[in-house]
C-alpha cells in the first residue's frame, strides 16, 4: 500500500511538471516582444517620456514584452538592426540614411524631433575658422552632416579637421585641448556651456533652415513591421501620445528627461540646463524630406556614399510620409 502511494505521488509530480513546463513553453512561444533602441539625449525626449510615463507599455498591452535598449551613438543602432538586437528605434537622419545605403531593411514611421544641435567652442574662440579641430559624435551621423552643411555655407568645407568623439566625452577633449569646437546634440552643448568649458559659437537658428530640421526619426525593421502590423500601429499611437505629453506638460517632461539622462549617463545634470535644451528642440511627428535629401547629398560630397544613391528610396519615403501624415 505504501509502495502504491509513493508511486501515485511520483506520477502526480511528473504530470504536474510536464503540465507546468508545457504551459510555460506555450506562454513563452506566444509572447510577443518589441525591442526599442534609443539614445539618452534631449533630442530623444519622446522615447524617454514614453518609457518613464509607461505610455508605450500601456498602449502595447501587458501581454507584450517591451524592451528598451539605450545606445551612445546612432550608427550603433544601425548595427543593432543588422544583428537583430532591436525591432524599432529612435535615430537621427544620418544613421537612418546610412542604414538605407548599407541596404539594412528599415523604413521610416514618423518624425520625432527637430533642431536641437549646438555648435560650441573654446572660450577664446569667437567663430569657426580655418584649421579648427571640431568634434562630432560620429562620422556620418546627423551632427556630422549638419556641421558639413554649415561649413559649406561659410566656405570652410575641407578647411577644418573633424574628429569623432562621443558627446559625453567632449568635455574631456576640451580640457585636454584636443579640440577647438564641437557640433553636438542637446543637451551636451548646453551642459558644456553651463560648466564654462566652452561657449556657443553659432546661434542654433543659423545652423540650418532656421533651426527647423529633422534630428530624430522613428524607424522600424521591415520584416518586423510586416509580421506585427498591429503592434507597430499601436506603438505609433503611443509615440504620438508621448509627443503630445511633451507639448501639454513641458515642465513635467523636462523633469523626466533630466532624471533619465542623469541616471543613464551617471552624471548629475541640472534641470535648468535641460530646460534650455528644450527651447532649442521641437517635438512633433513631421519629417522634412527636403532636408533628408540635403543630408544625403552632403554624405555623397563627404565621401560617405556613392554618387546617385537613394533616388528610389527617397521616392518611397515621400509616399510613405504622405500616407502617414494623412492619418494624423
Amino acid at each position: 500500500m505504501k509502495q502504491e502511494g509513493k508511486r501515485f505521488v511520483l506520477l502526480a509530480s511528473v504530470f504536474f511538471f510536464i503540465f507546468f513546463s508545457s504551459s510555460c513553453l506555450k506562454k513563452s512561444l506566444n509572447e510577443k516582444t518589441l525591442r526599442l533602441g534609443y539614445m539618452p539625449n534631449v533630442t530623444h525626449a519622446t522615447v524617454l517620456v514614453g518609457i518613464e510615463k509607461n505610455i508605450f507599455q500601456e498602449e502595447l498591452g501587458k501581454d507584450i514584452s517591451f524592451q528598451p535598449i539605450n545606445f551612445i551613438v546612432g550608427n550603433s543602432i544601425v548595427d543593432a538592426f543588422i544583428t537583430n538586437q532591436i525591432d524599432l528605434a529612435y535615430v537621427g537622419p544620418g544613421p537612418f540614411i546610412n542604414a538605407l545605403y548599407r541596404k539594412v531593411p528599415v523604413e521610416l514611421l514618423s518624425g520625432a524631433a527637430n533642431g536641437g544641435t549646438s555648435i560650441v567652442g573654446t572660450l577664446n574662440e569667437t567663430s569657426l575658422r580655418q584649421g579648427m579641430r571640431i568634434a562630432v559624435p560620429q562620422y556620418g551621423n546627423t551632427q556630422d552632416f549638419i556641421l558639413h552643411s554649415y561649413l559649406g555655407n561659410i566656405n570652410l568645407q575641407d578647411k577644418v579637421k573633424i574628429f569623432a568623439i562621443p558627446p559625453q566625452d567632449t568635455g574631456t577633449a576640451f580640457y585636454t585641448m584636443s579640440i577647438d569646437a564641437a557640433c553636438l546634440p542637446e543637451p551636451w552643448g548646453t551642459i558644456l556651456i553651463g560648466k564654462d568649458i566652452c561657449k556657443e559659437l553659432v546661434n542654433e537658428k543659423d545652423i540650418l533652415n532656421n533651426g527647423n530640421y529633422p534630428v530624430t526619426l522613428l524607424v522600424v525593421n521591415k520584416k518586423y513591421a510586416k509580421e506585427n502590423p498591429d503592434l507597430v500601429k499601436r506603438f505609433l499611437v503611443a509615440h504620438k501620445k508621448a509627443n503630445r505629453f511633451i507639448s501639454d506638460y513641458p515642465n513635467k517632461a523636462i523633469e523626466i528627461v533630466t532624471k533619465v539622462i542623469s541616471t543613464i549617463s551617471k552624471k548629475e545634470i541640472d534641470k535648468n540646463v535641460i530646460a534650455i535644451s528644450f527651447i532649442k528642440c521641437g517635438f512633433n511627428n513631421d519629417v522634412d524630406l527636403n532636408i533628408l535629401n540635403k543630408f544625403k547629398e552632403i554624405g555623397i560630397r563627404a565621401g560617405y556614399y556613392r554618387k546617385g544613391f537613394l533616388v528610389d528610396d527617397f521616392k518611397k519615403l515621400e509616399k510613405s510620409v504622405k500616407n502617414e501624415n494623412s492619418t494624423d
